[in-house]
């Protein structure tokens, strides 16, 4: 009875071996993963975009008049006082060089102009000529009368014929003084470029507007320039602004005095806030060619002189960061772990090296992180980027990190 016994034990025993091998063999391999963990602590919600600086008071001096401007002196960078330094000298453009028709014409209009001039003079001498005799025929009325050889009348006459004559003289004054001004006027049309500006006259200089630094040098070199013609750029490099265009559905989320983290300039971050959200959009194409509407936001610097901002100036490219929503003790998950259950999301939670699906209520949401109201505690582990070959209550191992 006992050699069947033990044939028993003995068979029974290697039907456990073979059956805890059996199963141990085709047991599926754990899953590896990665894991995270559930913290709490502060989280922001931000958009970030490309911004410029710029100067908050742009200062486009422009050319007063027409003429020709002399060759800038100040050169970029220089500082200007306002009223005192002088930018620019401007001179009266000169005439056109005459060809060679309008050189004749214009000499012999001169020649005409004179010979007018002289038929004036001559004929103001005739009319002298006609004062002095009339003078002299009213003494000699006067001394007829006064013999009674003449009648009163005759007297009368003599003298109205003087009054007469007087006038004439005037006449023929006024009319040297038009001829002389015609001269002129022919005389010059024959003045040429070389024969401007020898006195200096008609020399107007340009002084800067404000105290600051000259910016950009928009019409250096001499030449002449018609008016309102840009000539340079002046501001204070020390008062500068940021401009960044968002993406309009961004831009409506931000509010005046939203904090503002300035980042990608060359150096370490800068605090900022919205000055301003422009209330007009603007069509705008990205790289790709995409149609864009978007909204100019301004940013003020906190508490910055312009030994704060190094050598940021005017028209540098900046990073800014916008806080749309922050707090400072939140439950939090990585946005890695989330996945669509649904309408809504869900994590993989990690419990004795099992996956455990479990649907989560989320809050706020970044691209780091995501809010917890619901579904998970402070120190839970979870499926970090889970695979399409997870399922609930499936065997897992964390990767070694």
């Amino acid at each position: 009875m006992a050699a069947p016994r033990a044939r028993t034990i003995m068979f029974g025993t290697m039907g456990i071996v073979l059956i805890a091998f059996l199963v141990l063999a085709f047991r599926p391999e754990p899953i590896a993963i990665d894991a995270g963990t559930v913290t709490r602590g502060p989280m922001q919600m931000t958009i970030a975009d490309d911004g410029r600086t710029r100067v908050k008071e742009l200062y486009v001096v422009s050319a007063p008049n027409a003429g020709r401007v002399l060759r800038l002196e100040p050169e970029v960078g220089d500082k200007v006082v306002a009223g005192e330094t002088l930018l620019a000298t401007m001179l009266p453009s000169g005439p056109a060089f005459l060809d060679e028709r309008r050189q004749k014409e214009a000499e012999a209009a001169v020649e005409a102009a004179k010979a007018a001039l002289e038929l004036a003079k001559s004929d103001v001498a005739r009319v002298e000529a006609e004062v002095d005799y009339a003078k002299s025929e009213i003494k000699r009325t006067e001394a007829l009368v006064a013999s009674d050889t003449a009648s009163p009348a005759a007297l009368d006459k003599a003298r109205l014929a003087f009054r007469t004559a007087s006038a004439q003289l005037e006449t023929a004054r006024s009319s040297v003084r038009v001829r002389q001004a015609d001269l002129a006027v022919a005389e010059a049309a024959l003045i040429g470029p070389d024969q401007v500006n020898e006195n200096g006259s008609g020399v107007v200089e340009i002084r800067a507007p404000i105290t600051g630094s000259v910016l950009t040098l928009v019409h250096e070199s001499e030449g002449v320039v018609s008016i309102g013609t840009p000539l340079l750029e002046l501001g204070n490099p020390e008062e500068i602004e940021i401009v960044a265009d968002f993406l309009s559905h961004q831009a409506v989320q931000v509010k005046p005095g939203a904090r503002v983290m300035i980042e990608g300039w060359g150096g370490e971050t800068l605090e900022g806030h919205v000055r301003l959200v422009e209330p007009k959009g603007f069509t705008k194409y990205s790289a790709l060619g995409i149609e864009e509407q978007r909204v100019n936001i301004i940013i003020d610097f906190d508490g910055l002189n312009g030994t704060d901002l190094g050598q940021l100036g005017h028209g540098f490219r900046v990073e800014p960061r916008i806080v749309l929503w922050e707090e400072d003790n939140i439950l939090q998950v990585p946005t890695s772990a989330l996945f669509r259950k649904g309408d809504g999301w869900a994590v993989f939670k990690i419990e004795d090296e099992t996956a455990i699906l479990v649907p989560l209520n989320v809050g706020k949401m970044n691209d780091t992180s995501a809010q917890i109201l619901g579904g998970l505690a402070e120190g839970d582990v979870v499926v970090l980027h889970p695979s399409d070959n997870l399922e609930d209550d499936i065997a897992v191992r964390v990767r070694s990190q």
